[in-house]
């Protein structure tokens, strides 16, 4: 039949709805294997992999695991990371004939799937049907390329009406995925660069951009989103990369300050230096932080300089002490460079709010932060001043005329 696709549930309370899954994959002529994450009740349809498969990928005796858990010696969020770990090393195994994954649940389940979902590398088609789609999903798809469909209904007491539509949806965008799936079509020959935007430093991203791929390189752009960023460096520990215009990092806020909505799940800048990968780096969007709706700004926020960005998006100036607890930050994240960096420092502003007359300008602190950084890596790093803002031309010139004399001395580029 070709590629597997691995269906995911706590078949004590989702067993009907992971059969009916995995009949609508058979009836496309996909095999499919259900997968059982319960931690406490029997199961009430027979698994193609039972949960006793899933303990022992991380050596846990079922029985043992099962009587703790009732108990209460193991709490309950572990018992579920255990099995989400467990099927995701299943799932790793089972990589070169698993064409997809669907995960169905609440939030038990869910949980415990996308846990599983995320040991997969981006690309493998990841779909979760869940209750709780229109909560607080970013813990459950991370940094990875997860699609999440709302259930409308429970996911229980067997398939009805409702679920019954919603589910075929998610086998039929499942089996299309799986039969049009290529991976990465990788051209050798191209040489790819990781870069890194927001919207506030858009216009220095376009200009690099369209310049690389006039130098025949392929820029691949990350949001500095948190999620975005992180997803970057995972390709750039797994060696996808072969240089990094670093131009936002803004992400570097949320390590020090974990109230902003933006923060990594995967330590910035540090792959690229790690692995001695050509890096130009700008400080895009560092003095400010991210929320919600204005409503969700926490109270000692509130009265600073603020930029209304969109409903759903609002900005927050760092006050100086914030912002040179940033600068100090990025400062140790280069304690051990290799030498392959170069720091271009806009003395005209981080973004387009601060310029002169924008909503977070405050060009006094700038100055301590950049004074700081030239203090702090001036003996170790490359660094060029431009004055002027960030999304200026000259600022891109410069980028990207330190990107060439540093290609050119790297054979490999």
């Amino acid at each position: 039949m070709g590629k597997k696709v691995v269906v995911l549930a706590t078949l004590d309370t989702k067993g009907s709805e992971a059969l009916f899954i995995k009949n609508s994959l058979l009836d496309h002529g996909i095999e499919a294997l259900i997968v059982d994450l319960g931690i406490l009740e029997e199961p009430s349809i027979k698994p193609d992999i039972p949960r006793e498969e899933v303990l022992r990928e991380v050596s846990v005796d079922p029985t043992e695991f099962t009587y703790k858990v009732r108990l209460g010696s193991i709490r309950r969020d572990e018992a579920i990371r255990i099995m989400g770990v467990g099927a995701g090393r299943i799932l790793v195994k089972m990589l070169k004939e698993l064409g997809g994954v669907i995960g169905i649940g609440g939030n038990q389940g869910a949980a415990a799937a996308s846990i599983a979902m995320k040991a997969l590398p981006i690309g493998i088609p990841k779909l979760l049907v869940s209750t709780i789609a229109s909560g607080n999903i970013r813990p459950y798809i991370e940094y990875k390329d997860i699609m999440m469909l709302f259930s409308i209904s429970d996911l229980e007491f067997g398939p009805n009406t409702i679920s019954k539509t919603v589910l075929t949806n998610a086998v039929n965008a499942m089996v299309g995925m799986v039969r049009g799936y290529r991976g990465f079509e990788i051209d050798e020959t191209v040489k790819r660069v990781a870069i890194t935007t927001l919207g506030s430093t858009g216009r220095l991203t376009r200009v690099c951009v369209a310049k690389l791929k006039e130098l025949k390189y392929e820029p691949i752009v990350f949001h500095a989103s948190g999620s975005g960023g992180s997803a970057m460096e995972e390709l750039i520990e797994n060696g996808f990369f072969h240089a990094v215009l670093d131009l936002n990092l803004h992400e570097l806020v949320g390590e020090v300050i974990p109230d902003d909505i933006y923060k990594p799940m995967k330590p910035r800048i540090v792959n690229a230096i790690r692995r001695g990968l050509p890096l130009i780096i700008t400080p895009g969007s560092i003095n400010y932080l991210v929320f919600g709706p204005p409503e969700t700004i926490p109270s000692k926020y509130l009265g600073r300089k603020t930029h209304y960005h969109n409903p759903y998006n609002t900005n927050v100036r760092l006050t100086r002490e914030e912002l040179l607890a940033v600068a100090e930050h990025l400062c140790k994240k280069f304690s051990d460079v290799s030498g392959n960096a170069v720091l271009v420092l806009p003395l005209g502003g981080f973004s387009v709010l601060d310029v002169e007359g924008g909503p977070l300008y405050e060009p006094g602190d700038d100055k301590m932060f950049i004074d700081m950084i030239v203090r702090e890596l001036g003996k170790s790093i490359d660094i060029v001043k431009v004055e002027k803002n960030i999304n200026d031309v000259e600022v891109a010139y410069n980028v990207l005329k330190s990107f060439k004399n540093m290609i050119s001395s790297d054979q490999g580029l």
